[in-house]
């Protein structure tokens, strides 16, 4: 029986650790969880007949570190990647004011961890990614330009609208794999229940069993017919840019 292979950065919690769990209940598939700091994955129990779960650090504040990952796997004989799912990302407090009053250091780490690293991780994964294969750029509804501003979350917002383009960009320069970003909806996460506190609710309306069930199931369905090259929803439909 054929195996697959997933990557997923940022895994140790909320989507990403959803993300790790599902795919695990899968059988023959290697979940592998790069993470800064590897001790803070959390066990996964369950795991389906043939599967498990590898941790390798990778930082993405350090952008070297998805090239050195890539030679630790191999070294544990992991030559291939079927899936890789960029979903690690911050949005610190110093990062989520108005555009008049956001801190630029912040802004620019924002930027190297939400873009640059991603960018870093693609060119680390590609050589190892065999056609057919898929890397998902994780966006936001936050992303979106002709919405009016609800949160003040805009700085955020322009690193994943650098992730879109991303997604957009390397569809067309790589036809032999499928890329595309998909946004996770507004979720009950640390970060998602931020953003709902800012505007007067308890919290973000999306589970996270919800947005996860439906990631994974447009990841499935997508081809380089169907989703590559797009901003996609979890729910299936197609996001604004």
């Amino acid at each position: 029986m054929s195996s697959t292979t997933v990557l997923i950065t940022g895994a140790n919690r909320g989507i990403g650790l959803g993300l790790a769990k599902e795919y695990a209940k899968r059988p023959n598939t290697t979940v592998i969880a790069g993470l800064r700091k590897p001790d803070s994955m959390p066990d996964i129990t369950g795991k389906a007949e043939g599967s498990k779960l590898v941790v390798v650090k990778l930082d993405s504040a350090e952008i070297g570190d998805g090239k050195k990952a890539m030679e630790e796997l191999k070294n544990q004989g992991i030559t291939k990647l079927d899936i890789v799912i960029a979903n690690a990302a911050i949005m610190e407090e110093g990062c989520f004011a108005a555009l008049s009053d956001v801190d630029l250091g912040s802004f620019e780490e924002h930027w190297r961890i939400n873009v640059l690293a991603p960018l870093a991780l693609y060119q680390a994964c590609v050589p190892v990614m065999p056609k057919g294969s898929k890397f998902i750029w994780m966006s936001s509804g936050a992303s979106i330009i002709d919405r009016i501003p609800d949160k003040k979350d805009a700085a955020y917002g322009i690193t994943k609208c650098c992730m879109n383009y991303l997604a957009r960009y390397t569809h067309f320069e790589n036809e032999s794999i499928v890329t595309f970003s998909l946004s996770p909806g507004w979720v009950q996460t640390d970060m998602g229940d931020r953003g709902a506190r800012s505007v007067g609710m308890d919290k973000a309306p999306t589970t996270v069993k919800e947005s996860v069930e439906g990631i994974v199931k447009v990841i499935d369905d997508s081809t380089r017919e169907k989703y590559a090259g797009l901003h996609m929803r979890y729910n299936g439909t197609q996001s604004k840019w």
